[in-house]
């Protein structure tokens, strides 16, 4: 925690009236990296602002302070000239004032493409593809064309980029975006960097970008892009890999990986004019490659089909695998549903109590085929994210037994199916988000929101001071924008069910809760009897303001979870009858966990508290959940009107 208190923004900080910081990402040599949610376009984005300790350290260096500032606005420059799928966006630039050891200091931001994926060097092997040809080929074209793509078009507009590396390529699911242009250098941007400045990463600089980086141009690109098609091949470069030196692969056997060899050095000579002279002969040179090695292919089977590549794997192209076994699965599900419910509308199943909504969404696993088959936990992607932006985490399956405060089914054997569970619990901008976009189904009295009779929210305040959501002009509001990534509070059964069924998820049953705390308490070698805190998050459900905390400052679990047991009860479901399925209509609301409630009780595992659906606490979140056979199908949820 230390390094976050020590960071220029804090989490629930607002800048300008615009942008709301929700989560601190990470700091490089000069730059802090927030996430941020834009207010007034309802999207997350990403904040970059010079770093405390990098203003710090230039406090006596003028030149060197300025110099800095140069290669900030650079990048902001640099990036808003280009438009391209495969460069990350830039949306603003601006400075705010932000007070620092009882001192007000002016900072610059920029405001850019919210990428929450990883980054290239995730999509190449430490040891290198070679000599599997396949996955070679298959990499080249699903993720280095893309990134040839990006680079090209910023050399159309006389950019070079100057740090391409594989982890200044991030991932937008499988989509590789280029990022991080402090260094970018074009014909109409003022040079930043003195001749001596060495700035970069020396394994991808060649030897013109040591000597002088102020003549660097765009061939400084095309030796990095050598090199990272190089550690795609022969493994990621050691310490015994030379910087500013040509690269070889050391016996490429195959005629296709010595077409590769000529073409990684052809790139990466130190000679500038005797390197590839641009992304264009590049790409083609790669793509003659592929072709060469495609023809012999389809010689040596007798065929003049071109042999299609096969997906790079399932985490990064399942739909390939998926897309037939979804359209068999949902054509079959669609057909039972007509003949099991007579006409659609006149009879639809519910959660127990009065109807929710006149388009409730029904969780599918009491319609799924029995025969669906789930793919190997290994093929499962780790992370989803849901139709409202949210992070998923998957939570693997397996078998827990039922403990004696759980009803009575304590004792019981219960088989759980892998499923996704969201990383914090909802929040208040979240929940606002959600309740304005069903206002044609919302009625507000006296403070108390409903639709079609159900109650899903008490407004006002929830502790003395704090009163989040307010409704005015015919619209949900924040109240005050730094409370927009604290959890809501307030919310009926029937509002967070509301809520989970709007974004085709669900709340979690109580088996479910109890198999994510224990699996991700164990994965992480932390016995139960351990205290909250180490049990990975903060144990604190509000700060010492006595406003509720933030919901991504909880640390998260093994599995990716924040604030599990921790801090304010959830909503939940618990199975009248121990089941591998969820049967809302066999289930009754329960509120679940609440450890920060009752930090003397130590990292315990509280029994599922029965409450009536319709019921508000001042001390009860939630989160949702989603089957893994639902998410991959994209079956979660089904309308009934």
């Amino acid at each position: 925690m230390s390094n976050i208190l020590n960071n220029i923004l804090k989490v629930g900080m607002v800048l300008n009236n615009k942008w709301v910081i929700l989560e601190f990402i990470g700091k490089g040599a000069m730059g802090e990296v927030y996430r941020a949610h834009q207010l007034n376009l309802k999207r997350d984005v990403v904040i970059k602002v010079i770093s405390a300790e990098w203003l710090e350290s230039c406090r006596d260096d003028q030149e060197e302070l300025e110099t800095g500032l140069k290669r900030f606005r650079n990048e902001v420059q640099a990036m808003a000239q280009i438009r391209h799928q495969n460069v990350v966006q830039i949306y603003d630039h601006g400075s705010v004032s932000v007070k620092k050891a009882d001192e007000d200091v002016p900072v610059e931001y920029i405001a850019m493409e919210y990428i929450p994926g990883s980054t290239l060097r995730s999509t190449m092997s430490e040891d290198g593809f070679y000599p599997d040809e396949d996955l070679t080929r298959e990499w080249l074209m699903y993720y280095f064309f893309p990134v040839l793509d990006g680079v090209q078009a910023m050399h159309e507009v006389q950019i070079a980029h100057r740090d391409l590396k594989p982890e200044n390529v991030l991932l937008d699911g499988n989509v590789p975006k280029i990022a991080d242009f402090g260094l970018a250098r074009s014909c109409w941007l003022r040079s930043a960097t003195q001749s001596i400045d060495s700035k970069g990463t020396p394994p991808y600089m060649p030897p013109e970008q040591f000597l002088d980086m102020k003549r660097t141009d765009h061939r400084a690109d095309i030796y990095a892009l050598g090199k990272i098609l190089f550690e795609a091949i022969a493994g990621k470069m050691g310490p015994k890999t030379l910087p500013f030196t040509r690269v070889k692969l050391a016996s490429p056997e195959t005629p296709f990986f010595r077409k590769l060899d000529r073409i990684i050095q052809e790139a990466t000579t130190e000679d500038r004019k005797e390197r590839l002279g641009s992304v264009a002969q590049l790409r083609k040179a790669l793509q003659e490659a592929i072709a060469t090695e495609e023809r012999k292919i389809r010689k040596r089977n007798g065929s003049d089909v071109s042999t299609s590549v096969r997906s790079f794997s399932v985490l990064a192209h399942p739909k390939w695998i998926w897309t037939g076994i979804a359209v068999a699965v949902i054509s079959v599900g669609l057909m039972t549903i007509w003949h099991l419910l007579g006409e659609p509308g006149k009879s639809s199943p519910h959660l127990k109590g009065p109807q929710i909504t006149s388009q409730e969404l029904v969780p599918p696993e009491s319609a799924m085929p029995s025969d669906t088959a789930l793919p190997p936990l290994a093929s499962l992607p780790s992370t989803l994210e849901g139709k409202d932006g949210v992070t998923l985490h998957l939570i693997p399956g397996g078998t827990i037994t039922l403990p004696g405060n759980f009803g009575p089914d304590a004792g019981k054997l219960v088989n759980m199916e892998p499923f996704y569970m969201d990383e914090t619990k909802v929040t208040n901008h979240q929940y606002v988000e959600f309740l304005n976009q069903t206002l044609s189904q919302i009625r507000v009295e006296e403070s108390v929101v409903r639709s079609n009779g159900a109650i899903w929210l008490l407004l006002g305040e929830v502790i003395e001071g704090y009163e989040p959501i307010v409704f005015r002009g015919g619209k949900f509001h924040m109240n005050y924008p730094a409370h927009a990534a604290c959890p809501v509070l307030r919310v009926t059964g029937y509002g967070a069910s509301a809520f989970a069924s709007f974004y085709g998820r669900r709340l979690f049953t109580d088996a479910e809760w109890l198999h994510a705390v224990r699996k991700g308490a164990a994965s992480q070698k932390k016995a139960l009897g351990d205290s909250p805190e180490s049990s990975g998050g903060m144990g604190m459900d509000r700060e010492a303001s006595g406003m509720p905390t933030p919901v991504i400052l909880f640390k998260q679990n093994a599995y990716g979870i924040r604030g599990l047991n921790e801090g304010f009860s959830e909503w939940g479901m618990r199975l009248l009858e121990a089941s591998t399925e969820v049967k809302y209509g066999e289930a009754e609301y329960v509120v679940l966990g609440g450890l920060g409630r009752n930090p003397e009780k130590g990292f315990i595992l509280p029994s599922p508290i029965p409450r009536q659906p319709w019921e508000a606490f001042e001390e009860v979140a939630f989160r949702c959940v989603q089957s893994a056979t639902a998410a991959l199908l994209g079956t979660e949820a089904r309308t009934f009107s």
